[in-house]
């Protein structure tokens, strides 16, 4: 009896085995299946992921390429002779002449203007009748108030001397007010000033019809060398870049006074439109000219004032700015704004 007991125990506890046996195969098929079941899903996480990151990179490049950027031009500015005295006389400093518009230029995504005269402590008066020189603080007046380019192309830039030039790109490079149609020498003269606004890629381009002598050279500060065929073949290059989408060109020319531009400006103007320009930025009159749409281009023939101090007539104490708006590569319009000057030479939106 003892003995069958025994046998029957041990076949007893042989079953047990072989069941325990079976289960964890079971056991062991089971987390097998649902190792390969996560490592799947884990799998199609990672496609989902991968998948919602490009849609995002997609939908981010779309709005980029949709979005409105909004450029804004200014004429010329002086920030000598009255409106130093105008500034002084009431204990202000030189950011004062932009506080009535500071608010509006920090509105757009780029503030170019002409700069009327060098900013330095150094060179000679060259004895013009009229000759411009700006303290080194007035580069801090001018990042403060929200430019952000400026030409220095014009018939006032040498007249404290090619030094004084030079010192002028030091002070503007050191307050990151970027400048164009002036340096040291002739590679940097000549060098376009290119911005990025979302993936529109800008180069600016900057001359003077005046001092067409006063050009850079490789061991001499100077302008931007005057030549309508050399700044076509320029403009063309630059457009035909990979990665150039927009040239404007800013123009330092006309008639002072005049409110229409003249057959020269008109025929200068559109040969640069023919040649790629999408803008063409105009001053030097002191009072505003017309704004032509022509074929593919813009020509802003004059700007008028931005800060000056010429308070002898109502048309040179006003002036315009030209919003120029950029959409999908293009520019899609500009828009005329006005301005008025006060008795300080603060200009100031007109309200329409």
């Amino acid at each position: 009896m003892k003995k069958t007991f025994g046998v029957l125990l041990i076949f007893g506890l042989l079953g047990l085995v072989g069941w325990l046996g079976y289960q964890h195969r079971e056991a062991n098929s089971i987390i097998h299946d649902l190792n390969s079941r996560l490592t799947l899903t884990t799998s199609e996480a990672s496609q989902v992921g991968s998948l919602e990151e490009n849609v995002q990179e997609l939908q981010e490049q779309l709005t980029q390429r949709e979005k409105v950027y909004t450029i804004l031009a200014g004429g010329d500015i002086m920030l000598d002779r009255g409106v130093e005295a105008a500034l002084k006389r009431d204990n202000l400093g030189y950011e004062a002449a932009f506080d009535l518009i500071r608010d509006d230029l920090r509105d757009y995504d780029l503030v170019f203007a002409n700069l009327e005269g060098s900013i330095s402590d150094v060179g000679a008066d060259t004895g013009k009748a009229y000759s411009f020189r700006f303290e080194p603080i007035v580069a801090d007046a001018l990042a403060s108030a929200g430019i952000d380019i400026v030409s220095l192309a014009n018939n006032h830039m040498l007249d404290w001397g090619r030094e004084s030039l030079c010192e002028t790109t030091r002070h503007l490079d050191h307050v990151m007010v970027a400048h164009v149609g002036a340096g040291c020498d002739r590679t940097a003269a000549e060098a376009p000033y290119l911005v990025n606004l979302g993936d529109t890629t800008l180069a600016f381009l900057a001359y003077t019809e005046f001092y067409q002598g006063a050009h850079a050279t490789t061991d001499r500060p100077g302008i931007t060398e005057y030549d309508l065929d050399i700044i076509t073949d320029r403009i063309k290059t630059l457009k035909q870049r990979d990665g150039i989408d927009l040239v404007f060109v800013s123009m330092h020319w006309g008639t002072e006074y005049k409110p229409r531009a003249n057959d020269t400006q008109v025929q200068i103007g559109q040969q640069l439109v023919d040649a790629g320009a999408d803008v063409v930025i105009g001053h030097h009159p002191h009072v505003t000219q017309e704004i032509e749409r022509y074929d593919e281009g813009w020509i802003i023939y004059s700007l008028g004032n931005f800060v000056f101090d010429q308070d002898w007539s109502a048309a040179t104490m006003q002036g315009l700015l030209a919003e120029i708006v950029i959409k999908e590569g293009k520019v899609d319009d500009v828009v005329p704004r006005a301005i008025q000057l006060n008795n300080r030479y603060q200009p100031s939106l007109v309200l329409e």
